[in-house]
């Protein structure tokens, strides 16, 4: 009794799982990838989705592993046995088999191809048959069939066997356990069961339609096709899911999935076709060679084809409905729509009119069949008509499409529509190309005159409009060229862009708020709200509106639905003026709006593709986030693997990641947020490849973590990795160049402190030179003969009785002999004391020389004779010298002149000059050996005192001719007493 009871719990909890759901959509939009996009091969056998969500298609060309964004190729250059590809599983450990067409296994596992050239178990397996199937059992065995009576075994211990029958083919089948765990192998002839190494037939009441209208249920038993009915085998029982209509019977079939209710089933060249569980019929792809179909873990539907590459069908897809020129639509391209009485009313771009109802699609022409679309249609109940403009034409509809009043010009003009607008009392307002009209009864004769413009005393009003609209106060708004105006019921016209420069761009679609405020689509600039006559908002992109282009607004109480090219974007006035947008990834067929209508939950959008109804509110619940992988870890372009923590060397501190996260329904809506550390903020990012050039050495731990529509962030994945530090940032080396430096440092100081005294001890001896040179300078001064001649001239005024000249003589030696002890104590003496001392001297040798010799001193009158020093004792050898050995040989009268001038702030010249004999006369009379003792002395004292000094002190003779000597001297300037 328990096993029947069991029985029917099982069959009650697959109906359940089989018919979850409701019914779906009218028609629906697939994603098409193709070579395109990347796929190998446009010619595909089959669709498999991995353990970690990667999709993938095998192919004539190889194999291809798909994320959502772009397709990985893999082909015998990889490792694959064979570039065409059957089938493609995976087992319990993770490796995925591929099942080739030249009968060689090869399977893919941490990301390297194993195949019979590198794998010795895969050499000795190899099939003369194409593989067909493969199946894991409870005991870790891996079971591969092939087009022949062959059997392949892998076993749970890494050994292979190989199976054959004698008595029944095993070619094409598809393998199962029973209950007691015994393997069943199912094909269109037989059931048979294997028994130790042998197969015994087992009565099967049906057998499967083909080996490719087979498929394995969630408890692992087969579901296949078999007498016109779809069943299900358990345990030895059968239980028919759903009996499939004769004329698909009757077709080519193969794969299929059951999804929610609905059976999907493949065909060998009549597409796809879905029976819902009201047994209703719908085909799709009509005329593709369909070779596998696949539901993946996020419901979304896949499609293989030989020709026409893979078909894919989101999940957010299969429960909108849209409707197209396959569903009976005289044209794709919907401009107008509204929804009344249970019927959806479209105004079409040829200017037509479908009504779409329960019984069908009612087609209804409006005018001429030429380029004429229904801009804009609204339902008047109080007249129980459907006003509508079109390009060229406006007027009044019934509930079944036929004109009832068109719009006339009372002098046959033509005239182009813009918009339209009715007020409470009955009035039109027509925006025209050639400016705003009123028609003051919409119940009287639709008919104006193009002479009748309003406001013809104001000349602003008859621009080219481009919408009007009646606010609740009968207030009368209009956009046209100059900018946004509003008629007032007194007729005043408010020009309402002179208060706000924004006001004068192109206004397409102006509407009001419940609470009065004036709101206004604008060609390029967002959404204006207006209140009391005032801009007081503007919402752009910035904001989330999908686009600033904005064609059409439609109220629904406080929310605003913003129409443009790239969607719908839904505006919440009574939350905080949020934004949600809604694009092609909500179900849209496209993002190229015109027109839309809001009842509850549901949207209903005319586009140029079709129109598209979903519920709204379901695309906006919350979403599982998406399962983010580390494709590879770069560093300067080489692969790195990631470890628990990676090293790498300084060099190739430029670090590439390749991630993704999967969301094969929203694959662009995916976004990603990254940071360096855990304890950084993080920064987000629409790529899939993150580039972290020349990062410093150190320890990293990097963290991922992706997003996509209305879901979480992911959990982060962390990335560990260490660049390396450069020898010269490591420890020891700083300790190294830290000691090196304290060496280098410590040997400069010591090498400039001993430089230091070493040039203070020259400076010294230097110095002490100079002081012995000055008292043998002094000595040298006091010239023998000098003092010789002056003790004779005392000597000869006293025998005289000349007192005067002997006590003048006498005198002056005295103070010249005191000037040389008081200036051998000075290193520099001022120039005042220079020329007294040159004074007195000269005077001195005069008396003894008497007219034959004239001396003049000229001092600059620029020095201040005080304050500007020279060495002492400087300049007494040089004249000493010319009056000894220029003017005393010479038998006339001589002169000495010396000149003293300031050529610069630094620089003091000082010219002697006699007109002597001369140097080379002078020469010739003395010997060679004879040497100035005085001026060799002076020439050592100049070296000496050029080395604390950073300009020399020059002296040049230059001879004068006919006759004398010019001596040049160059001192630098002291301006201070240097002891």
């Amino acid at each position: 009794m328990k096993k029947p009871v069991a029985r029917i719990l099982f069959f009650l909890i697959l109906y359940a799982f089989l018919f979850a759901t409701k019914s779906r959509a009218q028609s629906y939009v697939f994603r098409n990838y193709s070579v395109a996009q990347g796929l190998a091969s446009s010619t595909v056998y089959s669709v498999f989705q991995d353990s970690r969500g990667f999709m993938w298609f095998a192919t004539e060309n190889g194999v291809n592993r798909f994320n959502g964004r772009s397709f990985e190729l893999f082909t015998i250059d990889n490792g694959l046995s064979d570039n065409e590809v059957l089938g493609i599983h995976e087992d319990s450990k993770g490796r995925i088999w591929f099942l080739t067409l030249n009968g060689k296994l090869s399977y893919f596992y941490n990301n390297k191809f194993y195949n019979p050239g590198n794998e010795p178990l895969l050499k000795k397996i190899i099939s003369q048959g194409s593989f067909v199937s493969f199946f894991e059992d409870s005991r870790g065995n891996l079971w591969f069939t092939t087009n022949r009576n062959l059997l392949i075994q892998i076993t749970a211990s890494h050994n292979y066997r190989l199976h054959k029958s004698a008595k029944y083919s095993l070619a094409n089948c598809f393998i199962f356990e029973n209950e007691k765990r015994q393997l069943l192998f199912l094909n269109s002839n037989y059931c048979l069961l294997k028994v130790g190494q042998t197969f015994v037939s087992v009565p099967f009441a049906l057998k499967p339609f083909n080996n490719k209208t087979i498929t394995r249920t969630p408890n692992a038993g087969p579901a296949f096709i078999a007498n016109g009915s779809l069943l299900n085998y358990n345990n030895g029982s059968f239980f028919q899911v759903k009996s499939l209509p004769e004329k698909i019977v009757n077709r080519s079939l193969g794969s299929f999935i059951v999804d929610s209710g609905n059976v999907w089933l493949s065909t060998m060249g009549s597409g796809v076709f879905l029976i819902s569980r009201e047994s209703k019929t719908k085909n799709f792809l009509k005329g593709n060679i369909i070779t596998d179909l696949k539901k993946d873990a996020d419901n979304n539907i896949w499609i293989s084809t030989i020709g026409n590459g893979v078909f894919m069908l989101p999940s957010f897809a299969q429960s909108t409905k849209y409707y197209s020129t396959a569903d009976g639509l005289t044209t794709n391209a919907v401009h107008s729509l509204i929804k009344t009485n249970d019927k959806l009313v479209l105004g079409l771009r040829n200017g037509s009119v479908n009504i779409i109802s329960g019984t069908g699609i009612a087609k209804k022409t409006i005018g001429s069949a030429e380029y004429n679309p229904i801009k804009k249609l609204s339902a008047d109940r109080k007249r129980n008509v459907i006003w509508f403009a079109s390009d060229k034409q406006f007027g009044q509809l019934n509930f079944k499409g036929e004109v009832v009043r068109l719009l006339k010009e009372e002098n046959n003009s033509s005239f182009a529509v813009k918009g339209y607008t009715i007020s409470k009392s009955g009035k039109i307002a027509l925006a025209l190309a050639s400016g705003v009209y009123i028609i003051n009864n919409a119940d009287f004769s639709l008919s104006f005159s193009a002479k009748s413009r309003l406001g013809d005393n104001n000349q602003h009003l008859h621009y080219r409009a481009f919408a009007v609209f009646y606010d609740s106060k009968e207030n009368l708004w209009f956009s046209n060229t100059e900018g946004l105006h509003c008629l007032q019921k007194n007729g005043k016209v408010l020009h309402l862009y002179e208060k706000a420069d924004r006001l004068s761009k192109r206004i397409t679609d102006i509407a009001e708020l419940p609470d009065g405020s004036i709101i206004c689509a604008t060609h390029g600039f967002g959404v204006y709200v207006l209140q009391n006559n005032l801009l007081k908002e503007v919402i752009n992109t910035t904001h989330g509106l999908v686009s600033n282009i904005c064609k059409k607004i439609v109220l629904d109480k406080s929310t605003a639905w913003v129409v443009t090219g790239k969607g719908i974007s839904k505006i919440d006035f009574q939350n905080g003026r949020t934004v949600t947008s809604f694009s092609t990834e909500h179900g849209l067929v496209s993002s190229e709006v015109n027109d839309l209508f809001v009842k509850d939950d549901t949207i209903y959008a005319a586009t140029n593709n079709g129109l598209s109804v979903f519920n709204y509110r379901n695309q906006l619940e919350k979403q599982a986030p998406p399962e983010l992988y580390l494709n590879s870890l770069k560093a300067n372009n080489e692969i790195v693997q990631p470890s628990s923590e990676a090293i790498i060397p300084h060099s190739a501190n430029n670090i590439t990641l390749n991630y993704i996260g999967l969301d094969y329904a929203h694959p662009n809506a995916v976004t990603y947020s990254y940071r360096l550390n855990p304890d950084l903020e993080w920064k987000e990012t629409a790529n899939t490849t993150l580039e972290l050039a020349a990062l410093e050495p150190g320890a990293y731990k990097l963290q991922l973590r992706a997003r996509s529509m209305n879901s979480d962030w992911s959990n982060p994945i962390t990335v560990k990795f260490a660049i390396n530090p450069p020898f010269w940032k490591k420890w020891w080396f700083r300790t190294l160049i830290l000691f090196a430096l304290a060496y280098c440092l410590f040997y400069l100081i010591s090498r400039h402190y001993r430089n230091k005294r070493l040039k203070e001890r020259e400076e010294l001896q230097a110095r002490t030179r100079i002081v012995s040179l000055e008292q043998q300078a002094l000595q040298a001064m006091m010239n023998p003969h000098f003092v010789f001649n002056v003790m004779n001239s005392i000597q000869y005024f006293i025998n005289t009785k000349d007192n005067a000249m002997a006590n003048q003589v006498l005198t002056g030696f005295a103070r010249l002999i005191r000037k040389n002890l008081e200036n051998c104590n000075k290193s520099y003496i001022t120039i005042e004391e220079e020329v007294s001392y040159l004074t007195l001297y000269l005077s001195l040798e005069k008396l003894r020389f008497g007219d034959r010799m004239q001396y003049s001193i000229e001092v600059d009158t620029a020095l201040d004779r005080n304050e500007v020093y020279i060495p002492s004792m400087l300049l007494q050898p040089f004249v000493e010298n010319a009056i000894w050995h220029g003017l005393m040989p010479k038998d006339s009268e001589g002169n000495i002149w010396i000149k003293i001038k300031k050529v610069s702030d630094a620089v003091l010249h000082i010219e002697i000059i006699d007109d002597g004999i001369g140097i080379e006369n002078s020469v010739r009379q003395y010997s060679t050996e004879h040497v100035s003792r005085g001026m060799e002395l002076t020439n050592e004292r100049i070296k000496l005192l050029s080395k604390f000094s950073e300009r020399p002190i020059t002296i040049t003779v230059l001879p004068v001719h006919p006759e004398g000597t010019h001596i040049h001297i160059t001192i630098p300037i002291q301006d201070r007493l240097l002891s």
